[in-house]
């Protein structure tokens, strides 16, 4: 099985963004881009 992982970033305060590489959306939180990744490009990891 393949894994999507997040593009992980920081901005000038600190806080920490993952980045879908796929698509490119934003997330805050680590939980939020699972679900996303998930929801959204589960297909590329079915059979």
């Amino acid at each position: 099985m393949a894994e999507l992982k997040a593009v992980v970033f920081y901005d000038r305060d600190g806080t920490r963004y993952y980045r879908c590489p796929r698509c490119g959306m934003l997330f805050r939180k680590s939980r939020d881009y699972a679900r996303h990744v998930s929801k959204s490009h589960g297909h590329l990891f079915k059979k």
